[in-house]
């Protein structure tokens, strides 16, 4: 991840992690409906690692909000 983007990162991030939350859902329930480890989503909702597209797509779909409902939210 490249510094000067981590605030985009860090606020993505947030998003996630509040309609996460929203819907009620812990970071395993995600992590189990994308195949990944809950410690995959926590690096995601912290801006501790970088994100893919397809990841990102995978996350919209488990957390069940729109690509452009996440950006929106974060203000991007």
């Amino acid at each position: 991840m490249n510094d000067k983007n981590f605030e985009k990162y860090r606020n993505l991030g947030l998003s996630v992690s509040y309609f996460r939350k929203l819907r009620g859902l812990t970071q395993q329930n995600v992590a189990d409906e994308i195949n990944v480890s809950y410690e995959t989503i926590s690096r995601i909702e912290n801006a501790n690692t970088g994100i893919s597209l397809d990841m990102l797509f995978e996350l919209s779909r488990a957390i069940k909000t729109p690509l452009s409902e996440l950006f929106k939210h974060a203000g991007l």
